[in-house]
């Protein structure tokens, strides 16, 4: 049905979909996250990027983003590129046999599912720690400190002639 590289791919999809909320995501990051070598990693971002699916940002800082918004890329999306879509007349020449309908079926059924869920959909954000705590501080509204205290001392030799 769906190859482990196609699984593999939908994963980095929805891996990079999470953690670049902030900044883009490393190879090494995602090779890390999902357990995987950083040469298969690559191979798998390479095809996606030729999918136009991810753009990729060199340099310092740099990484991988979703190109466009995940709300608008369905899973399917991402399968496509790396899935051969069966014609079930070549495997079955014979019109009226029970496997090229049911084949089909699980083909079309399986296509449609895929389309209906987004990457937004299955994705969970994830946000660094730092970005999550200051933006957390502005939840919170304190009231304003009150004014200093100033003592009414003097703060020089000179000004202490003119208290006396």
């Amino acid at each position: 049905m769906i190859q482990k590289k196609t699984v593999k791919a939908l994963d980095i999809a929805v891996f990079i979909t999470s953690r670049a909320v902030v900044n883009p995501v490393t190879t090494e990051e995602i090779a890390n996250g999902l357990g995987l070598s950083s040469s298969y990693t690559e191979s798998i971002l390479k095809e996606l990027r030729e999918a136009d699916l991810i753009r990729a940002h060199r340099g310092p800082g740099g990484g991988y983003q979703i190109r466009g918004n995940p709300e608008d890329i369905s899973l399917w999306d991402v399968v496509r590129h790396f899935e051969v879509l069966h014609s079930f007349d070549a495997l079955y020449p014979d019109g009226d046999h029970p496997m090229k309908a049911l084949e089909s079926d699980i083909q079309s059924n399986m296509q449609a599912l895929l389309q209906a869920q987004t990457l937004s959909d299955v994705a969970v954000p994830f946000m660094p720690t730092d970005v999550r705590l200051s933006s957390m501080l502005g939840q919170f509204r304190l009231k304003p400190l009150p004014a200093p205290v100033m003592p009414r001392a003097p703060n020089s030799v000179f000004q202490l002639s003119m208290m006396m």
